[in-house]
């Protein structure tokens, strides 16, 4: 972590969670805002800084505010854009429930201040092509999904607006654990709860199954491209607002039965250490080292948000997880990557699936399609070794979070 990135997460601490005024290095503000950026977290970072910056640089001030206010007019819309949606969904008689971004921003000191980004919602499978035509009905148009097997589809409309809609919430692994987090996260809508945020009235999730999709999401990013740390505040923030003991009451049964509590208590330390999150007794475990959770917040702020700041982090998760599971075990980056293409094969070739014998076939198949990105230029070798070296960090430090097990 660098003097930018420490800057950064002090500034983000006191806009958060109060204490004492950071002390910034006025030469390094646009490092510091830039990084906020590639971070998702520039307009709770501006807001402090702006000051400082329109002493120091006025040109530069005047650029970066330029992106602060379009920041703020996105907000803007995107609260009156679930005002809009709770509107259309009720007038339909159609269950929804919003989920992540003004769900998220609801537990901020100051909703504003939460770069917000997609409408996120979810209905019924039942409900979904009625929501379908009852959105595309108020001037939006697809823009990408709506398969029977894609867990969401996309909506665009001429103001940048962007909604989702989702049949089910993203982030379940396979197996018996997927079971069980698929039963719970069900209850979503029918557990949902009206509330008003700036003038907008929606539903959102309750604090249990707000709590299981941010941590399902984070899950979901991290293992692959990253997750940057407006996440991080949204977990903090969230986490903050909980009680020890209703937290322990909510959360703790479940959260060991689908194997996320050692991840939950991983990320509230994290807040507390570098954001300045109340101390919470639950999140007490002596596996979480000082030197480990410096390891975790790293790797979120080198990977930014959804991959920003290293497009290589998205082609190093077949080193780390498990295809489409986001678990992540004990297997070295190799047996890993040998593991991930055997899936990868199955997957594509519904024959070698059926028939195990002609995996190598596949790999044959699979390793002609990756020549010819090469030769094409649409697929890079350089930086193998390098991505390789940090595939096995990475790995180490989400296989530490026992991702999914139960014990």
């Amino acid at each position: 972590m660098d003097s930018i990135q420490e800057q950064l997460l002090a500034v983000v601490h006191y806009q958060l969670f109060g204490g004492e005024k950071p002390t910034i290095k006025n030469e390094e503000l646009s490092d510091i805002l830039k990084e906020a950026k590639a971070q998702t977290v520039f307009t709770t970072v501006f807001s402090h800084l702006q000051e400082n910056l329109r002493n120091f640089s006025p040109k530069v001030f005047l650029r970066y505010q330029e992106s602060f206010y379009a920041n703020v007019t996105t907000n803007t819309n995107n609260f009156m854009e679930h005002a809009e949606l709770h509107k259309l969904m009720t007038e339909r008689g159609i269950p929804y429930v919003s989920m992540k971004g003004l769900a998220s921003a609801y537990y901020y000191p100051d909703p504003s201040l939460r770069d917000m980004g997609d409408v996120d919602f979810l209905v019924y499978e039942k409900n979904f092509e009625m929501a379908k035509q009852s959105v595309l009905s108020v001037g939006f148009t697809v823009d990408h999904g709506g398969d029977d097997d894609d867990i969401h589809i996309a909506f665009k409309r001429e103001s940048l607006s962007i909604w989702e809609q989702h049949r089910c919430v993203n982030g379940v692994p396979n197996g018996l654990i997927g079971e069980l987090l698929r039963k719970e996260a069900d209850r979503t809508i029918e557990t949902s709860e009206l509330i008003e945020l700036d003038g907008a009235v929606c539903r959102i999730p309750d604090k249990l199954h707000h709590g299981l999709i941010m941590l399902l999401h984070m899950i979901s990013h991290m293992t692959s491209e990253g997750i940057g740390l407006r996440h991080l505040c949204d977990w903090a923030v969230f986490a903050n607002h909980i009680d020890n003991d209703e937290f322990v009451k909510l959360f703790k049964d479940k959260l060991s039965r689908f194997g996320l509590w050692k991840f939950a208590q991983t990320m509230t330390a994290v807040s507390e250490k570098y954001l300045g999150a109340d101390h919470k007794q639950w999140a007490e475990n002596p596996d979480l080292e000082s030197h480990y959770l410096e390891e975790v917040v790293t790797d979120i702020l080198n990977g930014g948000n959804f991959g920003k700041k290293d497009m290589n982090r998205y082609r190093e998760i077949k080193y780390i997880s498990n295809r489409n599971e986001r678990t992540v075990d004990n297997k070295g980056v190799v047996a890993q990557a040998v593991n991930t293409l055997n899936k990868k094969v199955y997957n594509n070739y519904a024959f070698i699936d059926r028939h195990k014998v002609f995996l190598p076939v596949g790999w044959i198949a699979e390793g002609a399609k990756y020549v010819g990105l090469l030769v094409s230029g649409k697929r890079k070798s350089k930086g193998t070794s390098a991505m390789l070296k940090e595939a096995a960090k990475r790995k180490d430090i989400y296989r530490k979070m026992e991702l999914f097990e139960v014990k």
